[in-house]
């Protein structure tokens, strides 16, 4: 088959760039196993070849960080084989495109998400403490909202921040940076980035116009390290639909590394007293909290309806932002909601 790049439809690149999240939740569990003999044969095969690589290179680096160096050859090896253009081939002539690592790995073939799940689950292996860093950039409108993934390992008493998907890195101060250490400082790690240049992906997006790091300044974007954070939506008047963005709140693993995901309803009206969840499932245990300034209502997630479901609120709403979050059982258990729009009204 043949394919140039020059013929690739830029609209097709934001679809990509905009599903890698999904992607990315279809392709990774919560938890991964760390048992070798659960591996397929070209995840075993990958995994022994950067073990052998980073032994290598360990003994002739012997003052390097061993995570840096497994974490760089971690990320190296994912971006040669998991190629976004490939997937692209694969999209455009309608062929089944990989989900889980071992498909990515066999197909050669991904994007950020499938990356991040390949590069997560070669690190766990390693013994690397790893996470996933996802960005929710928003656009003027919901519908022009996109996304990236990333990963993060911890070694050196700190979180390091890669790119899997341009090969980058941020070398600040002598070390490989977090990533709040590169959006304090926006044009300082721009300059800092370390980044595989000769990809060919990196290539084509940059001639698109595109550009690959612009979560390192984006002035509206919500991140979630270890699926923990605040995802703020924006409403089409009373209406508030995820658009491109987590389609559940609450916690789904019970790693110490990542925490539960919150939304904040934007520019509510005030005078607001009934609150509309639309439901599609949920698990675990835990209640489903609705709070403003320190009022709020609680609802166990158990006694939840797949479907519709209404809360009228015993406190007066101001204008402004209203939270809808997880209020986790003790000790902290799985607890989520998955919910496809919030309708609020008077």
């Amino acid at each position: 088959m043949s394919f140039s790049l020059h013929k690739i439809d830029i609209r097709r690149i934001f679809l990509i760039w905009l599903s890698c999240l999904f992607i990315y939740n279809v392709a990774i569990s919560s938890d991964l196993c760390a048992q070798d003999d659960t591996l397929g044969s070209k995840t075993k095969q990958l995994l022994n070849e950067i073990r052998n690589e980073v032994d290598q290179l360990s003994e002739r680096s012997p003052t390097v960080d061993r995570a840096y160096i497994a974490s760089i050859s971690i990320m190296n090896h994912v971006q040669r084989i998991v190629s976004p253009l490939q997937y692209s081939v694969l999209k455009t002539s309608g062929e089944e495109i990989p989900e889980t690592v071992e498909e990515c790995l066999e197909a050669k073939a991904g994007i950020c998400g499938n990356q991040v799940a390949c590069f997560l689950e070669l690190a766990n292996h390693l013994k690397l403490r790893a996470r996933p860093v996802e960005f929710y950039l928003h656009g003027k409108k919901p519908k022009e909202n996109t996304s990236h993934i990333c990963a993060e390992v911890y070694y050196d008493q700190a979180w390091r921040f890669f790119d899997v998907t341009w090969g980058t890195y941020f070398m600040m101060n002598g070390k490989v940076a977090s990533i709040d250490a590169v959006r304090e400082s926006p044009t300082v790690a721009r300059r800092a980035a370390v980044t595989n240049e000769t990809d060919q992906w990196l290539l084509h997006w940059r001639r698109s116009g595109l550009d690959p790091l612009t979560y390192v300044d984006h002035k509206f974007v919500d991140i979630l390290r270890g699926r923990n954070g605040v995802i703020r939506l924006r409403g089409n008047e009373f209406v508030y639909v995820p658009t491109h963005q987590p389609t559940f709140i609450g916690l789904n693993s019970l790693s110490s590394d990542y925490g539960p995901v919150r939304i904040e309803l934007l520019d509510v009206h005030a005078e607001v007293s009934r609150i509309i969840i639309q439901v599609s499932g949920y698990a675990g245990t835990g209640e489903l909290v609705i709070e403003q300034r320190g009022n709020k209502v609680a609802h166990p997630i158990t006694e939840l309806k797949i479907g519709e479901n209404e809360f009228v609120l015993p406190y007066k709403v101001a204008a402004g932002e209203l939270e809808v979050k997880m209020k986790a059982t003790n000790p902290a258990k799985i607890g989520y909601v998955v919910y496809s729009r919030i309708h609020v009204s008077r």
